[in-house]
């Protein structure tokens, strides 16, 4: 399906006039208010220039030193592969919620919306594949926060970008520092650390469009103590909102989410011979999400994309995550220095929603194949006598715990070259016991028919026990740093199905598939006279490959070229990349389209390669009184299957030698325009993707094979009333384009459409 014109999804008429004039008013106003009080304004914050300049070169050491995935490097030539970090006053600027809104400024990032707010996003790096982020390693404060990193790594939970401080995203050959995914890259989301550069108290309140709502408030206090410094800090958030969607019986479409977090830290005093500390990090998550699988078809998305059938109603999920996490750090020398977690997870849900349909003979059909053969009419008008529809209860509990090391011995003259090196002891598991309960549409509603058997449609544990090492050199030799490294995974994976044994009494069903694997790589970097700097990675990738005795590691063979640089007022980064995988991984989950199994096979191989530009310069460096910062970033990723095979996975299916890849936007790009004067600011974020498959296949796109192409442009006004307090108002999508997103897990997905939102921020 092609993008529809601007009068079919857009709204233009009397809706839109009373939105587009009050934020033309508001753009007006902060610009006439900014001329007035410009004379007797701040300075302009280098805050908002440099952030935008500083994403890709000539970092500052102490900001490169305490990134999470610079794994130890002092400079970015020191980081063999292409890191981005979203700095502080970056999240700031825009102040969104949702994850996908804020990667998708970063080159190569792959991504497919679902739910409209960012709930269990699906990102992928590189072409590496985007289903539930599976194939990226996921991390919070550098540790794994995936459900279960190994065993079950769907991220159907994902830490609140809303309560982060930055967020780092890494690809290319450092991947040997981070895994198990190490074919794509790693996301490192960075919290508010504990030192005297953090205001006391920060609190943000929000409102929006659909009922949104968001408090986030954190506290942060420090003591001197005898034998050093003590640090607390305490930090709640809870966002929502009523849903964007619409049920016939006026149920709620949205979802609700609450995420407290304690710290407690003590740091040596200066005075001590050795610096050390220890930190103590604890989190709980509750999060009601009333989300489905059941899209549209065709020609009711047409109607009215933002419906919802009948038979979704009850549709929700219950999640609820706790981490624990003790943080010990020693500069042992100017030599030596390391770090130690010892971590714990916990993370169970249930996400009870529409699975399938049965007719009055007890013939069953997924809900995939009932909008493949048009029989989407079952699931909103009177269910037929006998007939049923089943709502699956996927209830499942994951657990990940471990303890990793991580250390740097720097060497030579002046310290300039160094050895990073870590170590892992992991184990995860996850627990399905699931059922299926039948339902009847009845005078409009869903009324409960039956009640299902607990552990009946699901009743097997899944559990993985790893060891991972990793050793990475810097060695300088002149303009030359090489980075050197190789990561090596022992790792043990094992189920025990239960079967009908409800009760869990008796021995169940066993298999289990030891995997090891060895993963060299190398960076290169060399500094050009004017002092940018050309790099080169070649790394083995790697996916682990489930508990199936038949299903091999997927391995790939990853490479990338790239070229920073940077000038007075302006820098950027051209990076071309390649990626050849071997006995490609597919995950069997309903939410792309499969069965749900949660199996792993294997489909072949294939080959992603790319380019990624990125660009930040100011626009107005002369100017007096305001400052005009643009930052452009542009994708190219061609992915196809260089090996014909049979699935049956919807989305792979039946492949020919030289198909695509599915869900791969080919073209992808951003653009972020600030106009900023003395205290105000006017933000401006357009975003571009290209139509992508929903299946492999090759030639042109076909209607009803493809999603839409999408342009959004989102628009913030900010205003710093004084040294303590700022205000902002916003709107997403300010066209209120509306296009198909995705057509799995089953039908056709929107995107958020247009949203007003207003919010407020005290730093003390």
């Amino acid at each position: 399906m092609g993008l529809l014109l601007a009068s079919s999804r857009c709204t233009f008429g009397p809706a839109f006039c009373p939105m587009y004039r009050f934020t033309l008013s508001l753009i007006l106003i902060v610009l006439c208010t900014a001329e007035v009080c410009a004379q007797d304004s701040a300075p302009l914050s280098e805050d908002s220039i440099s952030a935008m300049l500083s994403q890709w070169h000539a970092l500052p050491e102490a900001s490169v030193e305490t990134v999470g995935l610079g794994a130890g490097a002092r400079g970015m030539d020191e980081v063999p592969g292409a890191l981005h970090v979203i700095s502080p006053a970056e999240l700031e600027r825009y102040a969104f919620t949702d994850p996908l809104r804020v990667l998708r400024a970063v080159s190569g990032v792959n991504i497919q919306e679902e739910e409209g707010f960012g709930l269990r996003p699906n990102i992928g790096l590189r072409g590496s594949g985007s289903e539930r982020s599976a194939r990226i390693t996921l991390m919070e404060d550098g540790v794994l926060m995936a459900p279960a990193p190994y065993t079950a790594p769907a991220a159907y939970y994902f830490p609140s970008i809303a309560r982060m401080q930055s967020i780092e995203v890494l690809k290319g050959s450092s991947q040997i520092a981070f895994g198990p995914q190490t074919a794509g890259g790693a996301i490192n989301l960075v919290t508010a650390p504990i030192d005297e550069n953090q205001p006391a108290l920060v609190y943000r309140a929000e409102r929006s469009g659909f009922g949104g709502h968001l408090q986030h408030l954190r506290w942060t206090e420090q003591w001197d103590g005898q034998a050093g410094v003590w640090g607390i800090q305490v930090e709640g958030l809870q966002f929502g909102s009523n849903g964007f969607k619409q049920l016939s019986s006026g149920l709620p479409t949205g979802f609700a989410k609450s995420d407290g977090l304690v710290k407690l830290r003590w740091s040596a005093s200066e005075q001590r011979r050795i610096q050390q500390s220890f930190q103590v990090k604890a989190g709980v998550v509750n999060e009601l999400s009333h989300e489905t699988y059941a899209g549209l078809s065709e020609a009711d998305f047409e109607e009215n994309p933002y419906q919802r059938y009948t038979a979704s109603e009850r549709d929700a999920m219950e999640a609820q995550q706790n981490q624990a996490v003790l943080r010990h750090e020693v500069e042992v020398s100017d030599h030596w220095s390391f770090e130690t977690d010892v971590y714990r997870t916990r993370f169970h849900r249930n996400w009870y929603k529409l699975d399938k349909y049965q007719d009055a003979s007890g013939e069953k059909m997924s809900l995939t194949s009932l909008y493949e053969t048009g029989a989407t009419e079952l699931l909103q008008s009177e269910t037929a006598e006998g007939a049923a529809l089943l709502l699956k209860a996927n209830n499942r509990g994951y657990g990940a715990q471990g303890i990793q090391h991580r250390g740097t011995w720097k060497f030579g003259s002046s310290l300039s070259n160094q050895i990073v090196y870590g170590a892992r002891l992991h184990e995860d598991w996850a627990d399905r016991f699931q059922w299926r309960d039948a339902y009847r549409i009845a005078s409009g509603q869903m009324a409960l028919v039956e009640a299902g058997t607990h552990g009946s449609a699901g009743n097997r544990i899944d559990a993985a026990r790893a060891f991972a090492g990793f050793v990475r050199a810097t060695l300088r030799f002149d303009a030359w740093t090489l980075t050197p490294g190789l990561r090596s995974e022992h790792m043990v994976f094992e189920r025990q199905d239960f079967g009908s044994d409800y009760n869990r009494l008796n021995s169940p069903d066993g298999r289990s598939n030891p995997v090891k694997v060895w993963l060299p790589g190398i960076g290169v970097t060399y500094e050009v006279p004017s002092g940018d700097h050309l790099f080169l990675g070649v790394h083995r990738g790697f996916i682990p490959p489930g508990s199936a005795p038949n299903t091999v590691a997927e391995t790939s063979l990853n490479a990338e070229l790239g070229f920073r640089w940077g000038r007075e007022h302006s820098a950027g980064q051209l990076v071309v990349f390649h990626n050849a995988y071997d006995d490609l991984l597919g995950s069997d989950l309903t939410a792309n389209g499969g069965l749900g199994t949660g199996d792993q096979f294997n489909g072949g191989a294939a080959v992603t390669s790319g380019v990624e530009c990125e660009w930040a310069g100011e626009l107005a460096p002369n100017a007096q009184r305001i400052a005009l910062p643009l930052r452009l970033t542009y994708t190219y990723t061609q992915a196809r299957f260089t090996s014909a095979f049979e699935s049956n996975f919807g989305p792979w299916a039946s492949v020919e030698q030289g198909d695509y890849l599915p869900y791969l936007s080919p073209h992808q790009g951003n653009a972020q325009l600030s106009l900023i004067r003395g205290k105000h600011a006017l933000e401006c974020n357009a975003r571009y993707a290209a139509a992508m498959r929903i299946e492999a296949g090759q030639g042109a796109l076909q209607s009803g094979e493809s999603t839409d192409a999408l342009t959004v442009l989102d628009v913030v006004l900010r205003s710093q009333l004084d040294e303590r307090m700022n205000v902002y108002v916003g709107v997403n999508n300010v066209f209120n384009t509306a296009a198909v997103v995705a057509m799995r897990p089953a039908g056709l997905r929107p995107n958020m459409p247009r949203m007003l939102r207003m919010g407020l921020q005290v730093t003390l």
